[in-house]
């Protein structure tokens, strides 16, 4: 008969949720399961900020001295609480799949403001015990007014219900395994590439005596190889950083059909600014070690960017907080063409900011009853700037799949795309013969003569006519070359560049992301 396995866990809820989930599992396989409930240091002391509790682990602490003490036989942990280094005698034998790895940030109703970055309103009053939380929320809203939050998820519900705070972020994954009831609140998920989340978010890590070898061989069953080798790279950073769960330090990584990539975001102790990165490799140790190798630069670079300065404020604004050089010069000029009238339209789909301005530098009126379509985020807060909710948002760098979700919403309805003389009509055709598609040119594109000051070492375009306009005025400089969408890296390629690095979305911060990582 075999021996009754006994599972440590915390004692809140979800630590619970936890570890009936992983009783059943493996009561699935046909073994004898029984859970013991232990107390950590980070749950008795609940005054104080996490910053603030001494060492490491101290949501772990007690339940790795338990599995030496042979009180139980597996313990089982959010592996982001869990220290990068094992304690002597203990091993992670196995970790779970990875539920849904983002931030939610829940917010009273009335606090909402969805022209607002966050959709939260101007000095609203943000609860968390994070600093990579508060890191992040502070270089996108500096208004904000954190404050501490501590508690177990229920009760920071419940605070946030008390209208002691007017929003709070917390782990998506606990959200979506409590399944508790949030109305009336408003739950805004941050994707992971926007507000990056603790290394192995939303992943269980199982632990147990190094020399058990009974439990490592049950758990190979329950054990997700892939999930193992993404969340690698993240607490690889994280460990050559020495850092704890405190730690600000943010990392996602995710596979792709050609390797990985992983982006990561660190506000450093010594005070130095506020730092972001996006790498690439096929292999995630070599990953880390480029992460690391961007997280730790302190060496300015000189950028060129294909755009004039007020074009691209956010990304100026976080290259110069590290020290980077840029020159910003369009070598387009564009101009506003004439629009007499409106088609009639049941919506207008606007495909970037820069249609946008020309659309409403003419004081044209949208119809009421129209809807609005924004490609992407970028294109959505410029309609907010000018003082419209958009109805469609699409995912940010995936054309194809927001042209599709896009018609499942239009699907036989009469749709108005406001372009360039020169648009390259992706959603217009996926819409052909399924909808009603019209355009209005509202600007044209013209090539200018630009000079360089001095010599760039990366050089960055925002589309393929910019690529040609450049290459007329100055040639292909030696130096690093960075792409915003696929069009445009093919446009550098034909002249010749055999390797471009292209940024995964057509955001600021995408773009920021990539070359700080360079």
């Amino acid at each position: 008969m075999n021996k009754t396995i006994i599972i440590g866990s915390r004692g809140s809820d979800l630590a619970l949720w936890q570890a009936h989930f992983t009783r059943e599992q493996l009561e699935a396989l046909g073994y004898s399961v029984e859970i013991k409930v232990i107390k950590t240091q980070g749950d008795k002391i609940q005054h104080l900020s996490f910053d603030k509790l001494e060492g490491k682990g101290f949501f772990t602490k007690e339940l790795e001295e338990a599995l030496l003490d042979h009180s139980i036989d597996l313990a089982v942990h959010s592996h982001k609480d869990l220290p990068t280094v094992s304690a002597p005698g203990l091993s992670i034998a196995a970790v779970s799949y990875r539920e849904d790895c983002s931030e939610s940030l829940l917010l009273q109703p009335d606090s909402a403001d969805p022209l607002l970055p966050l959709g939260l309103k101007k000095n609203a009053v943000v609860g968390t015990s994070s600093l990579r939380r508060k890191s992040q929320l502070l270089e996108i809203r500096p208004d904000l007014d954190i404050r501490e939050l501590r508690g177990n998820v229920p009760t920071r519900v419940q605070k946030l219900h008390n209208q002691e705070y007017d929003a709070i972020v917390l782990a998506s994954a606990g959200l979506n395994r409590l399944q508790l009831n949030l109305s009336p609140l408003i739950r805004n998920v941050l994707p992971p590439y926007q507000f990056i989340p603790a290394p192995a978010q939303g992943v269980l890590a199982y632990q147990i005596r190094e020399t058990d070898e009974r439990m490592r061989e049950i758990l190979k069953a329950i054990h997700h190889t892939e999930v193992a080798e993404a969340i690698y790279a993240e607490r690889r950073i994280l460990n050559q950083l020495d850092g704890g769960c405190q730690l600000p330090l943010g990392a996602w990584c995710e596979s792709t059909p050609r390797g990985f990539r992983l982006w990561a975001s660190l506000l450093p102790l010594d005070g130095s600014a506020f730092r972001r990165v996006y790498v690439e490799s096929a292999q995630p140790e070599l990953l880390a070690e480029k992460a690391l190798q961007a997280l730790r630069r302190r060496v300015s670079k000189q950028v060129y960017i294909s755009r004039e300065p007020e074009e691209s404020p956010l990304f100026l604004k976080r290259m110069q907080q590290l020290g980077y050089t840029v020159t910003a010069i369009n070598p387009i000029a564009y101009h506003t063409v004439e629009v007499p009238v409106i088609p009639y339209s049941e919506w207008i789909f606007f495909s970037s900011k820069r249609t946008v301005e020309h659309f409403f530098q003419q004081s044209l009126s949208i119809p009421s009853g129209t809807r609005l379509a924004a490609l992407g985020s970028g294109t959505a807060a410029a309609l907010r700037a000018e003082g419209y909710q958009p109805d469609f948002v699409g995912s940010d760098g995936a054309t194809r799949d927001t042209a599709l979700a896009f018609l499942e919403k239009a699907r036989g309805q009469q749709v108005l795309f406001p372009v360039s003389s020169e648009s390259l009509r992706t959603v217009q055709k996926t819409l052909e013969g399924q909808a009603s598609v019209h355009e209005v040119v509202v600007y044209e594109p013209r090539p200018r003569k630009i000079q360089l000051d001095r010599q760039a070492e990366i050089f960055v375009f925002t589309s393929p006519a910019s690529v040609t306009a450049f290459h007329e005025s100055c040639g292909l400089p030696n130096g690093q070359y960075v792409s915003i969408g696929r069009t445009t890296s093919e446009a550098l390629r034909a002249l010749g560049l055999k390797y471009v690095h292209q940024t995964p979305f057509t955001t600021e911060e995408a773009l920021s992301d990539l070359v700080s990582g360079l």
